[in-house]
């Protein structure tokens, strides 16, 4: 069993952490070592850049020999890097802050102190900025160098050569007469700084304060401020500097990110809800008046349909149902005049994603009547899924895809054109999730359509993956999710020759969608055999970090650290509450210590520098949400489970949830481990046009003298208690009391 603390033992080697405010445009970084980055480029999915970093570090013979990072609290993301020198100590305070509208400056507060003990020590502050189309200097900068508060970004053709000499010998003062030789970069206050060379003498421009002299326990300080988006710099300094921390203090602390509560006793837990709550509002961006729920501020800036699915999901459990109603009107804008619903043309399973999204938000706001309003676009999106079915029964007898769906983009660790099951596997989702919708609304024809078109692929499915069966080497059967007839390359199906091991495909690569499948999909019942290998599988590949190793885009000695939630509510489903509860903490521990998350990182003890994806990654963030609720309140099938997933740590203090949103309707769960020795349950539903489950089932720990509603009960060990649908007050006794 996972030792379940949250530590960040497995923390990715590279961090970048957000310091905007909710919806701003303009997504600052901050790197592991407190340098901000700015204006993310890729040029492939392996090479990136920032167009503009700053460095900071103070001056000496020695680099700093220990570096630690934390946000000021999860709530606010002032992000705070220490940075430890042998006899020197350096805090980097960073944040972003909005003021005088809509102006956007970045703030970086220094502080130096020099350790005990320690006799003098000459040193400086120091930046280094890199930026391949500007050099950076204050307004006098020929024939000397002048030492200046406010610097300027200046095209290298138009900066100039100093006179050395002149700079050695004089002691120069900044011409205020002159014109601004570029846009202001920064703003340095108190200290001025001149130009000084770079760390390495590497192609950057190099600025310093002057030097000076710190004895034991002495400490001094200043601010470096950058205007985002205007230049009006005017009393910009270091008291302006304190007074926008104490403004971003209150607004991130008196901003309710978690309208609807979710409470567990365990305050790992809680500040990570709270920090995924913060970072999914960070990355969020307002297109044309609608909240779009971006994925990140880099690789994956932008709205994906299967990571919208479960973003909106995660927005409805914390409470801000407004947004996610206006969101589904984002996914209507990526409706196609053939039906199709999709962000990239080549993610043909988009459809059947944006079919369950429209389902399942509308059944989590209880509003009927809107999927009524929508359900020509659910008919048009089926149409054209039919019309994918004929085009595969059209290909030749001897395609891998005959008979399924047209060779398409797999995603999450396969890639290419190809034939493979995350399509076939989120398409069964959506036809089963449009039949069950078509059913609740009357629509008896359509349900009748689209339960043929699901149960026709689900027997295409079954006949086509009993062929392509395989075996690992220690002789357990899976499914793979690429099918025979392209390379083992996870990037390159018609790839030649043997495949290297860092590009080969494993028995569990690309298995999110599947996951998915088993839930929320539950196209597939408990006991399975594919849901079984499935869950075996991820058992014999989950022993070196706690969660499953080499599942997506870095297939050897790595992982992705956010599909641990995919397999933990697989694991949830098929009633292994354990392994969901040992999956969440292992999923946290692949955080950074700021509590955001790398989509892949290398497993820590290969000692290899592989990464891949956004970073802060927020599908992660909603992951997490979803599956803290989902341990305590579980939707399976027309049945409700209350507290399915009960990790034994939180049997203590309480546990609330306010108002969850469920398909059958708003839960209220307060649990009371108080007096010790003792369990209290109240639940409540409020439905709101809300579907009625045919049973609740609550899950005890182990208890007796068991009363519902003041009556006495017997509840058999390991069997949950029925309860009425609407309301219920338990009282027991824990059998295994606190010492």
């Amino acid at each position: 069993m996972t030792d379940r603390v949250i530590d960040f033992r497995y923390a990715p080697w590279s961090v970048w952490t957000s310091i905007c405010r909710p919806d701003d445009p303009y997504k600052t970084l901050v790197r592991e070592d407190g340098a901000l980055l700015y204006g993310f480029n890729a040029v492939t999915f392996e090479a990136w850049y920032f167009n503009r970093v700053l460095e900071f570090s103070l001056d000496g013979a020695a680099a700093p020999q220990r570096i630690e990072q934390q946000t000021e609290s999860a709530a606010v993301p002032v992000v705070v890097t220490t940075l430890h020198y042998p006899h020197l100590t350096l805090e980097l305070r960073a944040f972003g802050h909005l003021h005088d509208g809509d102006r956007r400056t970045d703030v970086v507060l220094w502080r130096a102190t020099a350790h005990a003990g320690v006799d003098e020590a000459l040193t400086a502050f120091h930046i280094d900025l890199y930026d391949r189309r500007y050099g950076f200097t204050g307004r006098t900068y020929t024939p000397a160098p002048a030492p200046a508060n406010v610097c300027f970004a200046v095209p290298f053709d138009q900066m100039g050569q100093p006179d050395r000499w002149a700079s050695a010998t004089r002691i120069v003062h900044e011409d205020a007469s002159q014109p601004a030789p570029g846009e202001v970069a920064f703003i340095s206050s108190p200290q001025t700084v001149v130009p000084f060379h770079p760390r390495g003498f590497r192609p950057a421009s190099g600025l310093s304060t002057g030097r000076f002299i710190l004895r034991a326990g002495e400490t001094t300080g200043g601010a470096i401020i950058l205007p985002v988006n205007h230049q009006a710099v005017a009393g910009l300094d270091e008291a302006w500097a304190l007074n926008a921390l104490a403004q971003e203090r209150a607004f991130w602390q008196g901003l309710a990110q978690q309208p609807t509560a979710i409470i567990v006793p365990d305050a790992g837990v809680m500040d990570m809800l709270t920090a995924c709550a913060r970072n999914i509002l960070q990355a969020r961006e307002i297109e044309d008046g609608l909240p779009v729920y971006k994925v990140g501020p880099t690789v994956y800036r932008n709205l994906f349909v299967v990571d919208g699915h479960f973003f909106l999901e995660a927005v409805q459990y914390l409470g801000d149902t407004t947004a996610a109603a206006q969101a589904i009107h984002t996914l209507l804008r990526r409706v196609r005049p053939n039906g199709a619903i999709y962000q990239m043309e080549h993610h043909a399973k988009e459809t059947g994603i944006s079919i369950a999204t429209l389902v399942r938000q509308t059944e989590l706001l209880g509003d009927a009547e809107r999927l009524r309003s929508l359900w020509p676009v659910v008919q048009n999106a089926i149409t054209h899924i039919e019309s994918l079915r004929e085009e595969a029964r059209r290909l030749p007898p001897d395609d891998p895809c005959h008979h399924l769906l047209p060779q398409t983009f797999g995603d999450g660790g396969v890639g290419g054109d190809r034939g493979e099951y995350t399509t076939t596997f989120w398409t069964l989702i959506g036809l089963r999730f449009a039949a069950d919708a078509a059913q609740r609304l009357g629509y008896d024809a359509d349900q009748a359509r689209f339960e043929a078109a699901y149960t026709s692929l689900m027997d295409d499915f079954r006949r086509h993956a009993a062929g392509q069966m395989r075996q690992t080497d220690s002789g357990l059967t899976y499914l793979p999710i690429k099918f025979e007839g392209s390379s083992d390359h996870h990037w390159i199906p018609e790839y030649p020759g043997s495949v290297p091991p860092w590009n080969h495909l494993q028995p569990q690569s690309a298995t999110w969608a599947f996951c998915q499948a088993i839930y929320p999909g539950e196209i597939f019942a408990v006991d399975d055999p594919l849901v079984q290998n499935l869950l075996t599988l991820f058992d014999q590949t989950d022993d070196a970090e706690g969660i499953p190793a080499e599942t997506g885009w870095l297939p050897y000695r790595a992982l992705w650290g956010y599909h641990a939630s995919f397999a933990a509510h697989a694991w949830l489903y098929a009633r292994r509450p354990d392994k969901a509860v040992d999956y969440l903490y292992d999923f946290a521990n692949h955080a950074s210590s700021t509590r955001v998350w790398r989509e892949e990182q290398s497993l820590r003890d290969t000692g290899n520098g592989q990464l891949f994806g956004d970073m802060p990654h927020n599908w992660a963030s909603a992951e997490f949400i979803r599956l803290v609720r989902n341990l305590l309140v579980f939707e399976r099938g027309s049945t409700l489970e209350l507290l399915a997933g009960l990790p034994p740590d939180w049997q203590r203090d309480e546990i609330r949830l306010e108002r969850t949103p469920t398909r059958f309707g708003f839960v209220r769960l307060h649990v009371r481990f108080s007096p010790p020795g003792e369990i209290t349950i109240d639940y409540q539903r409020e439905s709101d046009g809300h579907r009625d489950p045919s049973a609740v089932l609550l899950t005890l720990p182990p208890v007796e003298d068991v009363r519902l509603n003041g009556q006495p009960v017997t509840v058999a060990a390991g069997t949950p208690l029925a309860i009425a649908a609407t309301t219920a007050h338990i009282t027991a006794r824990l059998q295994h009391r606190p010492a």
